[in-house]
């Protein structure tokens, strides 16, 4: 199931940076288990709004 959600929102939405950051970092903070610092990015619809409606 949580597969599916994400290629959905992989497949939905054009991703890209954020206009206040010059790239995302994916470095893994010391212990090599989490990220360092959190996931930022910013996701444009990239399908008709009629996709997205949810009613």
């Amino acid at each position: 199931m949580t597969v599916m959600l994400f290629a959905r929102l992989l497949h939905g939405f054009t991703w890209s940076v954020p206009p206040n950051e010059s790239c995302i970092d994916l470095f893994e903070s010391d212990g090599g288990t989490t990220k360092a610092k959190p996931l930022l990015a910013f996701a444009k619809p990239r399908l008709s709004p009629e996709v997205y409606d949810i009613r």
